[in-house]
């Protein structure tokens, strides 16, 4: 099954507010694929977004001048 880059888009956007907030990543991937008819596959779109969600919040601490020894 394909997934549309939108609720990727979505998911990652998801998963940065829950860290943001400290609130559970996969819940929050969890609601968006159930908003957009696609519960069933929460885990798949998990896995991308996640990879997608951890270069973004790297670009962001490296943007904060936190040091390499302490990103992922």
């Amino acid at each position: 099954m394909n997934i549309h880059e939108n609720i990727i888009d979505l998911a990652v956007d998801a998963i940065i507010g829950a860290r943001d907030f400290c609130g559970n990543e996969q819940e929050a991937v969890r609601e968006v694929a159930i908003e957009n008819g696609l519960g069933a596959h929460w885990q798949k779109i998990h896995r991308i977004a996640r990879f997608r969600a951890n270069a973004r919040w790297n670009g962001f601490q490296k943007a904060a001048g936190v040091s390499p020894k302490h990103t992922w």
